[in-house]
């Protein structure tokens, strides 16, 4: 090794400990030197231990020592070339060892010389340069004769310096302030963001204040909606029925109608005469697009519904051809006679029209019947409902099940009930006119509209419940009767009953007797009951008797009615000659 004054700085690797390491090592070091644990004594390794300290191995049999001498044999015979490598080896290794000391050394020298061009300025400097630099070098060069420059000078100056750290400070200040500007309109656009989701909501909440549903589109959980439809309409609309609820650049909420998205419409009744309109049934203005959102989604559930009055009025129709109704694409049309038809069409909204508007027949106008056209289609919901709600057990297939509903049906028959009673009253009040004329002072005639059964009247205070409802509702509708009565003479007097027909056909009974009707409870029966009263078994005293009912007795009032008011007018005069 090389003493602490050399110069020269390379050390050997450092070697090792032999020993080993862990258990593991120690366990395999001795498989592989001594054979294994068995083949191993105490005293054997003292041995050993002693024969290394006096610089000497001693073999312990004779097949050892005889092992040994073959080994050394042929180590004899291989140590020339071993030898050979080995030099070699320390050759070439002390070779690189001058080399890198070499390259040190002109390293050193270099590094000395330049520095002492720079380091002379005082003595330690000086001899520090003396005693680094190599005798040879300082001989033939000299000390300071090697020297360095730089090759540009730098262009940066203090006041450049300056300037860049006041550029940097401008920097970040404008990066401050353009911070500052950023959370400053980030902070005025939330609060107006605020402002508009305060707008929206509280249209949202005053529609569901309202009673309207409000829920999550099924096919877009995250936007709200309104239901504005009818549950137990038909699935064309039922399923439709639903408006997403989305806010407006300015926080309003827009309605996204679907199939009432091309505007706001109504049915509209009119009434012809020879081709001029005599009546018609008026239209709302339409609601204008900033109307509170709560007006907009009940314009919305008006127009669905008149949409699909449209609809089954369109299906029904089909079925009523022996009535004189006729449908196309844009009108339904039933001749009441040659020269009076009655139009219905669905209209889209503009401004409110009502020009033609004549109410002065309030039970059979327009307006009239428009109303009654849209309380039967509600009317018809609720049979839905109480039918599905009552119900174990759902046919496999209910769109067939679900006939059309009775509301063309309903307005035919009203509208004759009406005329036939109103062509028979007149009949009777003409013909007791002429009567007196000719000097029968004890003719007379009355009229009356049924009243309600006192039984079903009762039962609806007593036992109200939803089905009851509906029958009554429907014994309102389709129960309409008109009683007629004449008197001749004291003894001659004819009992005519008017009843409207709507189901399983279109038409007027008249039923002629010569007792007074009594009434008999229908408990309540849907429409479509042809018959529900019959002629009391118990007749009034017959001293005197009624002449006619030997002359010239009716038609039995029940099996066998008269078909219209003609047929009837028909019967009464003839009875009235004889």
């Amino acid at each position: 090794m090389a003493s602490p004054s050399s110069l020269f700085s390379l050390r050997p690797w450092p070697i090792g400990d032999k020993k080993p390491k862990n258990l593991g090592e120690f366990i395999a070091r001795v498989n592989a030197e001594r054979g294994g644990f068995r083949n191993m004594t105490e005293a054997k390794l003292r041995e050993e231990i002693m024969a290394q300290e006096n610089g000497r191995v001693e073999t312990d049999d004779m097949s050892d020592s005889e092992d040994e001498d073959e080994d050394e044999d042929e180590d004899e015979e291989v140590d020339p070339d071993k030898s050979k490598n080995v030099m070699d080896a320390r050759e070439e290794f002390l070779k690189n060892i001058e080399i890198a000391h070499q390259s040190a050394m002109l390293g050193l020298d270099f590094l000395s010389l330049l520095s002492s061009k720079n380091k002379l300025d005082t003595e330690e400097s000086r001899k520090a340069a003396e005693n680094s630099i190599s005798a040879a070098l300082r001989e033939r060069v000299g000390i300071a004769t090697l020297g360095a420059t730089k090759v540009n000078e730098s262009n940066i100056t203090e006041a450049r310096r300056q300037d860049d750290i006041a550029v940097a400070i401008g920097w970040r200040l404008m990066g401050v302030n353009n911070m500052v500007d950023s959370v400053v309109a980030a902070a005025e656009k939330l609060e107006k963001e605020m402002e508009l989701e305060a707008k929206y909501w509280a249209d949202i909440l005053a529609v569901s204040e309202n009673g309207w549903a409000v829920c999550a589109l099924p096919q877009e959980p995250h936007t709200l909606g309104v239901r504005y439809g009818f549950s137990e309409s038909a699935p064309d609309f039922r399923n439709s029925s639903i408006a997403p609820l989305r806010r407006n650049d300015d926080g309003t909420v827009r309605l996204d109608l679907g199939r009432v998205g091309g505007g706001s419409q109504r049915i509209r009744v009119t009434l012809k005469r020879n081709g001029i309109i005599v009546d018609q049934s008026p239209l709302p203005g339409r609601t204008l697009d900033d109307a509170p959102l709560q007006d907009r989604v009940l314009e919305a559930r008006n127009t669905v519904f008149h949409q699909e009055l449209w609809y089954e009025i369109n299906r029904e129709a089909r079925t009523l051809l022996s009535s004189d109704v006729y449908s196309d694409s844009s009108s339904i049309t039933w001749k009441q006679d040659a020269q009076t038809q009655l139009v219905f069409t669905l209209e889209d909204l503009a401004e409110p029209d009502n020009a033609h508007e004549n109410i002065s027949d309030t039970q059979c106008s327009c307006t009239a019947y428009y109303v009654y056209m849209q309380f039967l289609l509600f009317q018809g919901h609720r049979q839905n409902y109480h039918r599905r709600t009552t119900m174990a057990q759902h046919p496999p297939n209910r769109l067939a099940m679900h006939p059309p509903y009775t509301i063309l049906r309903a307005v035919v028959a009203n509208s004759e009930y009406f005329r036939e009673c109103k062509v028979m009253a007149d009949f009777l009040e003409d013909l007791v006119f002429t009567l007196r004329r000719a000097g029968i002072s004890t003719a007379s005639s009355k009229s009356a509209a049924q009243p309600l059964i006192p039984a079903l009247l009762q039962g609806s205070l007593t036992r109200r419940n939803a089905k009851m409802e509906l029958n009554f509702i429907n014994y309102l509708v389709g129960r309409l009767e008109s009683a007629f009565e004449l008197v001749i003479t004291p003894q001659a007097r004819i009992f005519a009953r008017g009843r409207a027909v709507i189901i399983p056909y279109v038409g007027m009974h008249f039923g002629i007797s010569l007792t007074p009707f009594t009434v008999q409870n229908s408990g309540g029966e849907n429409i479509g009951n042809n018959t529900t009263a019959s002629i009391s078994e118990e007749k009034e005293q017959r001293e005197p008797q009624n002449p006619l009912e030997r002359s010239y007795p009716p038609s039995d009032p029940i099996r066998e009615p008269y078909p219209n008011a003609r047929e009837a007018i028909y019967y009464i005069r003839q009875a009235t000659i004889r």
